[in-house]
This record gives structure tokens, sequence and C-alpha cells, in this order.
């Protein structure tokens, strides 16, 4: 096992937060001329969004940015006054080099980003309906290509929150070993599993939970990862918390898109409502959200407190093209929250 202590420790700075996860390259397709049809059966119900087969498709609007988990997240955290570094595996190409470029003009710290010679940066195609909903198409390229060895271990452990977002393909054989990092630090961990992880279980991911101070993910995603059956009322939430404290984690975030989050600590149960708002596209709501959460909650603010604050930049975020171009400010987000105290 490579020595996670042994690179670098001549170099100064201590962060605030760090984030792992994906970065992209995105292109955003406005096409209001989509089709949402929505199928419902015995096991719930289900939307897909739809195009003539084999017709030339007019769209609306295209906007390029970049994106990914570590990226989205790292940018709130800069432009909310976090020291940030992103970790994640990009190539050696101009996507690589425009991902850098935005993190760093947002304040954020790209050195701990590792280049790939084989594989390109991640791309996604997001294409948004009228509806503000999306489909994404993404090829994941060298994020699914980070390993042990390749992790700035000593810079890590001198940051006070680890931030894990999804992984995928090799990449995912790091969740343990960031979980186990960050115990051994006391390192505060906030973890956002990705589909591929959701849909294996609970069991598969008790090492990382165990050492998780808060985790996000959407309510259809904790139904998933706890395996709760749907349709029991509030029982379900209830329960799908008190099966995430057991295994270990500490504050538990669910969200709900337009209906808002809720989110226990183990003695409370919260929610907030969304701020209602025009909605251009939910790309970005999630990692926005969890990110001023824990912006928030870094602060020593409540945890309904920092519901609040995360709605606010969720709230904005989503009224913008891309995942990042609505990102609050700390301030901004105040003023967003004290704006809509009824």
């Amino acid at each position: 096992m490579p020595n996670r202590m042994g690179r670098g420790m001549s170099e100064p700075g201590r962060y605030d937060i760090i984030t792992v996860g994906s970065a992209t390259e995105d292109v955003m397709i406005q096409a209001n001329s989509a089709r949402v049809i929505s199928i419902e059966d015995l096991d719930g119900a289900q939307a897909y969004m739809a195009f003539e087969y084999g017709g030339k498709i007019h769209v609306d609007g295209i906007f390029i940015t970049v994106g990914g988990g570590a990226i989205n997240t790292a940018l709130t955290f800069a432009k909310q006054g976090m020291r940030v570094a992103a970790v994640s595996k990009i190539g050696r190409d101009e996507a690589g080099d425009r991902v850098v470029a935005r993190l760093r003009s947002e304040g954020a710290h790209a050195e701990l980003l590792v280049r790939c010679p084989v594989k390109p940066t991640g791309y996604s195609t997001i294409i948004t309906t009228f509806t503000g909903e999306r489909c994404v198409l993404v090829y994941r390229g060298a994020a699914t290509d980070l390993h042990e060895s390749e992790l700035p271990w000593d810079r890590m452990a001198r940051t006070h929150w680890l931030y894990v977002g999804a992984l995928a393909g090799e990449s995912s054989q790091l969740y343990p070993l960031l979980g186990e990092f960050a115990a051994e630090h006391g390192l505060k961990l906030a973890l956002n599993l990705g589909t591929s992880q959701i849909d294996r279980g609970i069991a598969a991911f008790a090492g990382i939970l165990s050492h998780t101070h808060v985790i996000f993910q959407n309510k259809e995603e904790t139904r998933r990862l706890t395996g709760v059956p749907p349709d029991r009322g509030p029982e379900d939430e209830l329960e799908m918390c008190r099966i995430l404290h057991d295994v270990g984690v500490d504050i538990v975030v669910m969200t709900e898109g337009a209906r808002g989050a809720e989110a226990s600590d183990g003695q409370a149960h919260h929610t907030v409502p969304a701020f209602p708002v025009e909605v251009t596209s939910t790309i970005g709501a999630g990692d926005a959200f969890a990110a001023g959460c824990i912006s928030a909650l870094h602060r020593g603010l409540s945890l309904p407190e920092s519901l609040r604050m995360a709605a606010a930049n969720a709230a904005s975020v989503v009224q913008q093209p891309g995942a990042s171009v609505g990102i609050l400010t700390w301030q901004e987000a105040l003023d967003y929250v004290q704006r809509h105290r009824s």
C-alpha cells in the first residue's frame, strides 16, 4: 500500500475542504420540442424524454461549461469563501485545460488534479426540455481511472472537510480508503454516492458510511440505497434515516427537487421547502444544495439554517443554464434567505 503521507510534505497550506469526484466538460442543449412521456405501473411512475426517431431536431440554445461533482461543488465552496481544492482525473487535453482555468478563475485550487496521458477528460451532453428537467449523456473518461497512488494523501490530511462525490469505474475502489482516511485524520466526511453505487445497496458501502458525517442523496436514491419500500407515508423517511444512522452516518440529507428537502441528525427531523423559482435547468441542483449546506455547517450554522442556505444556492443555480452559472456567494445566499423569510 502506498505511503499516504509521503508526498509533498513541504508544500504549505491547509484547506477548508477538498472535493473528490468527477470532472467533465459539459454541453448544455435546450430542446423545448422534446416530448415528456410518463408511464405508470404497479411499481410507480417513470418519465421519459422523447424525440422523433430519425428526425432532425431543432434546438433552442447551446451552452458549453465545465461540470462533474468535484468541480461543481468546488466552485460553490470557492465562491462562498472557503479554501478548496478539487481532486479528479482529467485528460491532457484542451477540455482539461478549461476545467483548470474555470477552477482558478473562481479562486479554487486546481493543483491536485491528476492528468491522464491516455484517456480524455470526461464529457457530458445535457439535454434540457421545457419542464427544466434533463437527460444527461455522459462519458466519464479519465475520471474513472483515479488510483490510490495518485491521491495527494498528505494534502488531504490537512483539510477540515473531505467531500466525496460519485466515483465510477476503477475510481470507485477508493471509497473504503477515503472513509478510513477521514476517520484516521479526524476529517469531516461528506458523501454523495453515484447511481451505479446506489443500486449495490447499503452493505456494499458500510465501510465509508460508518465514517460519514453527512450524506446527500435525493429521496429516491436514499430509498434504493436503504431498501425501504415506498408508500408508507412519513414512516418511509424516518426508516431510511434510521438505517443510515445505525450504520454510522451522523447527518442524513434527502432532497426532492421542487418539494424541498429534509434531514435528520439522529435527534430531530427537519424539513425545508424549495424556494419557488422558474426553472431553466435542474442540472447541478444537487451539487449546489450539498455544497451550500456544507459551507453553512462549516461556519457553525445550525442544520435547519444550513438547509435554508443550501436551498437558496440550489434555487439560484436552477434558474440559469449550466451547473454553476447561478452559484451564490456567501453574502448573496444570506441575502437570498433573508428576502424570502416568511
